[in-house]
């Protein structure tokens, strides 16, 4: 059976003096092919060598090439003050909109959610970086069903009404204005007591002592990316507020909002976080 030895490629370290594998094997994914210049073999008749595909591996993990999968892989990194400014940017956001509750000993009975951090590096046009960016994402499918949510539907509008819109605004020469929420939904409530584990990057209370950090949790005050209940708080905020607004829900389609007056109407069609919000000036002016 052929080795890679046979077609150019030397051993020069021993496994025994590689790192343990077992790293690299809980993250990464290796596929390698082959390709012959003189020939053709079949791709199972080879041997590659662990210290090879160790290198490999390594040098695939360690590249600043790639996004970086943890909090760990960034402080490995030569541009770990980056990440750590985005890092700490994501976490103040968070407190700003007041998301996180208090850090506290798990509650008895309670099964708190795990998380994930997720790093991206914003390129222009040149492909050159621009931003740092770093979102913290709940890890939905770690909740219980009937205990950490109930209801998940939140309705977006459907093709059909947005082009009758559309239309309807050419033909009567109507007025349109197109607004996108911004983290949309950390401004959804909670609507049930839930918590997440401690995520890096946040500090434990001076009190926890000698306790490890798994004992601890965070109180979820509103929505975050990744709950299975967040399209829903989002959507019943945002119709709480129109309502309020004098705003009457359509009941046929329940993204489509509208408001009538004695100066004009204006319509507010909702997918998520985009709103095309249409009507007559002045009532537009109001909505603004």
């Amino acid at each position: 059976m052929k080795t890679l030895s046979d077609y150019g490629y030397v051993q020069e370290t021993s496994l025994e003096d590689a790192p343990s594998l077992e790293p690299i094997r809980e993250n990464v994914e290796i596929s390698i092919n082959y390709t012959s210049v003189h020939g053709t073999w079949d791709r199972n008749s080879i041997v590659v060598d662990d210290v090879f595909a160790y290198a490999c591996a390594r040098e695939l993990i360690e590249s600043d090439d790639i996004e970086p999968r943890s909090v760990k892989e960034c402080q490995r990194r030569a541009d770990w003050p980056e990440w750590k400014n985005a890092i700490q940017a994501e976490l103040d956001s968070l407190t700003k909109r007041t998301v996180f509750g208090l850090v506290v000993l798990i509650p008895s009975g309670i099964k708190p959610v795990g998380y994930k951090w997720v790093f991206v590096r914003k390129r222009d046009e040149k492909n050159e970086i621009i931003r740092y960016k770093a979102r913290l994402v709940a890890q939905g499918f770690s909740q219980r069903p009937g205990i950490d949510y109930e209801e998940t539907y939140s309705p977006v509008m459907d093709v059909i009404t947005f082009r009758y819109l559309i239309s309807l605004v050419v033909s009567e020469k109507l007025n349109m204005q197109l607004m996108d929420v911004v983290t949309t939904y950390l401004y959804g409530d909670l609507d049930t007591e839930l918590y997440m584990k401690v995520p890096d990057g946040l500090s434990l209370p001076k009190s926890s002592g000698s306790r490890p950090r798994s004992a601890f949790a965070i109180r979820l005050k509103r929505s975050l990316y990744g709950l299975k209940q967040s399209g829903q708080m989002w959507y019943t905020r945002l119709s709480d507020y129109l309502i309020g607004r004098g705003y009457v829900n359509n009941e046929l389609c329940p993204c489509v909002f509208i408001k009538t007056t004695s100066s004009g109407f204006a319509i507010v069609a909702v997918y998520v976080d985009n709103m095309n919000i249409i009507g007559t000036l002045d009532e537009l002016r109001d909505t603004a």
